[in-house]
């Protein structure tokens, strides 16, 4: 059976067909587009501006087609972040988009959004080891800690890439950077609310957030083969990724994109963010390394319709 899997979050809409063949999962198309639906929420009465609406539309819209094109029989569409902080006034906005696209959206919860991401990410990996998981999105972070068997601890918090430059810097984009007192500032509010998670697990990180690991490799960041999942093929030291971040942080947005990855628009401009969080929690885990992950919840979404 053909079925299909839309998320739709604070930057990106997310879109994953394929088909189950026994217990095989094969898949036929997949994209990653940018609506930044979510982006600068608060300074419109905590609601997205009409033009990101609008092209959040157009973008479903486009999987409308390619799922009536390949002939997907079976379409479950969420949204996280972004729609979950509106409350009805996300309600109306799903409301829209079934009246305009045809596609009925569910808006779940935190708690939904971390036990898929756990599922997706967990699939291949050993028994035996406790990982902490970390899915890095724009509004919101989930910490899961757990192995292939169970989800031992979830951790829940509202330090996404997004969110933090819409509450800590003026500069979002362009030739502009953001200064270094405003990044101690998101580090110290990060750490403030990261400070409940258990200190010293020296647990591996598994960092997430749909392309991870293709990112890492595209930036050339160096990294070691790893061979405890088939999917997650390589890791990389916290120094490494500490030194990399104190490189982009004092680089103008749209230099970061032409120098670093010049065929994933605006990428660069929350990699900044999103590792203060994944720094700040390899230090209060004592995490020995990172393991770079392309999963996403669009696989534990997949899981859900087989």
């Amino acid at each position: 059976m053909k079925v299909g899997v839309i998320d739709i979050g604070t930057l990106k809409v997310k879109m994953l067909l394929g088909e189950w063949r026994g217990e095989e999962f094969k898949e036929i198309y997949q994209s990653n587009a940018l609506s930044c639906l979510g982006v600068r929420m608060n300074e419109n009465n905590n609601r997205p501006f009409e033009e990101n609406i609008k092209k959040l539309i157009e973008i479903l819209k486009e999987c409308k087609r390619v799922i009536k094109e390949n002939k997907v029989k079976k379409v479950r569409v969420v949204s996280t972040h972004a729609l979950r902080e509106m409350g009805e006034e996300g309600q109306k906005i799903a409301n829209r988009i079934k009246k305009e696209c045809g596609l009925k959206v569910e808006i779940i919860s935190q708690e939904e959004e971390a036990n898929l991401f756990f599922k997706g990410v967990m699939q291949d990996f050993d028994d035996e080891q406790d990982f902490t998981i970390v899915d890095v999105g724009g509004g919101s972070v989930q910490v899961l800690i757990g192995n292939k068997k169970e989800l031992k601890n979830m951790y829940l918090f509202k330090t996404g890439a997004q969110y933090l430059m819409d509450v800590y810097t003026s500069k979002q984009g362009g030739e502009d950077h953001p200064e270094w007192e405003e990044m101690e500032k998101m580090k110290d509010f990060v750490k403030s609310k990261l400070s409940v998670l258990p200190k010293g697990l020296r647990t591996p990180v598994i960092y997430g957030s749909s392309c991870i690991l293709d990112v890492f490799k595209e930036l050339n960041l160096e990294m070691e083969e790893y061979c405890g999942s088939k999917s997650h093929t390589a890791k990389c030291k916290i120094e490494m990724l500490k030194s990399f971040y104190e490189e982009i942080v004092p680089i103008p947005y749209r230099e970061r994109d032409k120098r670093y990855l010049p065929n994933r628009e605006y990428y660069m401009w929350g990699l900044d963010k999103a590792l203060v969080n994944i720094l700040t929690i390899c230090e209060i885990v004592d995490s020995p390394f990172v393991i770079p992950s392309n999963a996403n919840i669009n696989l534990g979404l997949i899981a859900s319709l087989k």
